[in-house]
């Protein structure tokens, strides 16, 4: 996960923030870099995989009330005894790529589900080049057969080549990225759906359709 700052609130206009000082005042500091980040990976993971062992229930598309779920996490870890709505939001509304979404005092992961999600992502027409961090290894592997979803429940790829690297430098092995075609996606009529930021989902991605892989970081070439 990228690094990420601290989290404040404005004491002026209720904005959450990552700057100390917001409407020409000194803001309220309301969750630390670390807590940020333990709170994302772990909000993350229940939403995303092990909804059961926190004891949560997720509906049909994913959502849990916001209360329930942080009901679960203290009762589950006594180190998050400070956690309140008011970080959970926070935590949603500064997210650097929109993996949470809220709706009427609930909340659901956007994407990276291995459980059952009936999430409706809307249809992009326009990106032209996608990403797909992983290894040298595993690419060598999907030049002959593509990227399919594995555990997932749809193949996640990224606009993003910096976002790209980070997904890749998360596995063990030498990190290298994969350039998908996203025309050649759709004209096998595989939609390529919008899941975040700079998040796109795909049922599969043939071998086919990857147009190009950048073995190193620093490797200097233009893809178009």
């Amino acid at each position: 996960m990228a690094e990420l700052k601290d989290v404040y609130k404005c004491r002026i206009c209720g904005a959450y923030i990552e700057d100390s000082v917001h409407c020409n005042a000194k803001a309220k500091l309301i969750m630390s870099s670390e807590q940020r980040v333990k709170l994302s990976k772990l909000v993350s993971g229940i939403l995303r995989h092990f909804p059961e062992s926190f004891g949560v229930h997720l509906d049909r598309e994913g959502f849990v009330e916001i209360e329930e779920l942080i009901k679960a996490i203290k009762r589950s870890r006594r180190s998050y005894s400070w956690l309140t709505r008011e970080h959970v939001i926070a935590l949603v509304h500064l997210d650097p790529k929109g993996r949470f979404e809220l709706l009427n005092n609930r909340i659901r992961a956007r994407y990276g589900h291995s459980v059952k999600a009936e999430i409706k992502y809307e249809g992009d027409r326009s990106v032209k080049i996608l990403y797909h961090g992983t290894t040298e290894r595993r690419a060598r592997s999907i030049l002959k057969t593509g990227i399919k979803p594995m555990k997932r429940k749809k193949v996640h790829l990224t606009s993003s080549l910096e976002e790209a690297w980070q997904n890749a430098k998360r596995w063990k092995g030498r990190p290298t990225v994969i350039v998908v075609d996203a025309d050649a996606l759709r004209e096998r009529g595989i939609k390529v759906l919008r899941a975040g930021k700079y998040v796109y989902v795909v049922d599969i991605v043939p071998p086919q359709c990857i147009k190009d892989v950048i073995w190193n970081e620093t490797e200097e070439k233009t893809l178009s």
